[in-house]
């Protein structure tokens, strides 16, 4: 079994706050740096939505590895989709935030942030911002963030078999986004509205048209972090009850090579966690 202590036994949390909090500490004054970190972060952070379900669905096929041993009846025994369903309901609020009767998915809500910050820029910041090719260009997206956002879909499963051991690996590396998720949005979310307080309660105000709905420009951060809406520590939650769930439907004798398939998961998305901000 998996707990958030053998998480942290894996990974030092404290380390991964740190690099978030240094990256905050060089960017929270320069608007023009500000808005091209939420820009690769809203970039990389806007792949875990179809990771997740990807994951759902790798989960939900495979009705051979997760079974109910004390059911007799073969067709009526595998319990894939009731796994998968932990796993999948983080991907619900990626795509149709339950806070509201609007269509507000989260990459929805992330591009009101960054066109709200841009219109706080009109009066506030530079203003080469406000011309679209220079904006274009300064937010265009680097390489290695290419490259992170390409391991994101390999560490949700994308090319690799149906395999018990694959499919543990990728719970292990959804465990990771959400835990450290939630702790990356919550710093971002303290640090933003204790230093740039009018930064914060402009994007509070301003209402932003993206695909016909009107979003809050700051709801994106609020809603993930734990001082706002919890939506990672929920999904975490969720995650762990999936992963707990998957052990009861595999054999006992495969336990400790699946528990080390999920640390090996999860340490694969604290480094491509700290690869991220160690660049950005």
């Amino acid at each position: 079994m998996i707990e958030r202590v053998d998480l942290e036994r894996a990974a030092d949390f404290e380390a991964t706050r740190r690099a978030v909090e240094g990256v905050l500490t060089r960017v929270i004054h320069d608007d023009a740096e500000l808005l091209r970190f939420f820009s690769r972060y809203t970039a990389w952070n806007g792949l875990f939505g179809a990771g997740v379900s990807s994951l759902a669905g790798k989960i939900a096929r495979s009705r051979r590895i997760f079974l109910d041993r004390e059911v007799p009846i073969v067709a009526a025994a595998d319990r894939s989709v009731l796994v998968a369903s932990y796993i999948f309901d983080a991907a619900i609020d990626e795509f149709d935030d339950r806070s509201t009767r609007h269509r507000d998915t989260h990459r929805c809500l992330a591009q009101a942030l960054l066109v709200g910050l841009l219109a706080h820029a009109d009066t506030h910041g530079p203003e080469w911002l406000l011309d679209a090719d220079r904006a274009n260009a300064w937010l265009d997206e680097p390489d290695w963030l290419r490259t992170l956002c390409d391991r994101v879909a390999e560490g949700y499963g994308r090319f690799t078999p149906d395999t018990a051991p694959a499919i543990f690996f990728s719970m292990g590396y959804h465990l990771g986004s959400e835990v450290l998720a939630d702790q990356e949005f919550s710093t971002i979310d303290a640090r933003l509205n204790a230093e740039r307080p009018e930064l914060v309660r402009f994007l509070e105000q301003t209402r932003v048209d993206v695909g016909g709905e009107h979003h809050e420009a700051w709801k994106w951060v609020r809603v993930h972090s734990g001082h706002g809406g919890g939506a990672e520590a929920m999904h975490f939650d969720h995650a762990v009850r999936g992963v707990r769930l998957a052990f009861a439907y595999v054999p006992a004798h495969e336990h400790a090579t699946l528990r080390a398939a999920v640390l090996d998961g999860f340490r694969a998305f604290a480094s491509d966690h700290a690869a991220f901000f160690a660049s950005v």
